[in-house]
């Protein structure tokens, strides 16, 4: 009886020598494939300064109006992850892709993810590119930072247009999940679940070079400083925005994704709440997921054109 032991425990432990193995090959297998591919990054677009720092953007068309593209929570690279939808957009306009500090090609920063200061930074980038006059395009969490950006700077604004987008709401501000996002980024185990199933990624269909930029720069970014905070500061920014309101006179357009509405019964009703004093307004619903501009972009510029026309 006293060998079973022996050999149970034995194997007990080298079981666990094998998992610590595993976890340490795991994480320095990241650590190298970090440094390779941070010189394998392609840059894009242009730089603006803003508060002494490197942010991102990218202008494309040559339309008489101004599309302003803001990204949801973690988007990995803002540009590439608009790119179906910039294509389209930019038939008919002049089409702006920020990427926040911590975002895509954008550096990354300590400085604290408060709405007043995510507001002012989206701010001074438009006055470097000289940008005045501009409809927003907000998906998901930059609903919640355009409310208070529109309510800021209402002259410059003309119209908001929501992509699955946020409102204060909504709820759950609270479960940001910073605690695994940094774990699964620190250990590589990110990396480990993106090489086993490429959608976890959440990318737009993207040419095979594409592809590989927003997969090296979602590695690169994912557990950054700024990201993170501004998770830990979710709450307090839906809290600072939830007696705001759109001005009555400013045209506001929802699109709303089907398997949003589905699992969630509210979804739909505080978009419609957001918008029952609004003098122009409108809400469509398409099918697909959270991220409609991957796959109803052709359907997105449309609706847009003629609901601005």
């Amino acid at each position: 009886m006293k060998r079973m032991f022996k050999v149970v425990g034995m194997l007990l432990v080298s079981l666990l020598v094998l998992i610590v193995l595993l976890f340490v090959g795991v994480y320095v297998n990241n650590k190298i494939q970090l440094k390779k591919e941070s010189q394998k990054i392609i840059p894009y677009g242009q730089e603006v300064i803003v508060d002494g720092k490197s942010m991102r953007v990218q202008v494309t068309g040559e339309g008489e109006e101004t599309m302003v593209l803001l990204p949801g929570y973690l988007t990995a690279s803002p540009v590439l992850d608009f790119q179906p939808l910039v294509t389209e957009l930019a038939k008919n306009y002049k089409v702006v892709v920020v990427e926040p500090f911590g975002y895509g090609l954008s550096e990354d920063t300590k400085k604290e993810r408060s709405i007043e200061n995510l507001t002012s930074e989206l701010h001074q980038a438009f006055e470097q590119l000289g940008i005045n006059s501009y409809h927003i395009v907000g998906h998901s969490i930059a609903g919640v930072y355009s409310l208070s950006y529109i309510n800021q700077y209402p002259e410059e604004v003309k119209s908001f247009i929501g992509i699955d987008s946020s409102l204060p709401a909504q709820g759950g501000a609270d479960d940001n999940q910073g605690g695994a996002i940094k774990l699964l980024s620190q250990s590589g185990i990110y990396r480990l679940f993106a090489n086993v199933e490429p959608t976890f990624l959440n990318g737009p269909d993207l040419s095979k070079e594409d592809n590989e930029q927003f997969n090296y720069i979602s590695f690169k970014n994912i557990g950054n400083k700024a990201t993170i905070n501004e998770g830990e500061l979710m709450q307090q920014t839906f809290d600072k925005v939830k007696t705001l309101s759109y001005p009555t006179d400013l045209p506001v357009l929802y699109f709303l994704a089907s398997e949003s509405i589905e699992p969630d019964d509210k979804w739909l009703p505080v978009h419609e709440k957001m918008i029952e004093n609004s003098a122009k307004s409108d809400i469509k619903i398409l099918d697909g997921s959270h991220y409609l501009h991957h796959t109803q972009s052709v359907e997105i510029g449309e609706t847009i054109q003629t609901f601005l026309d």
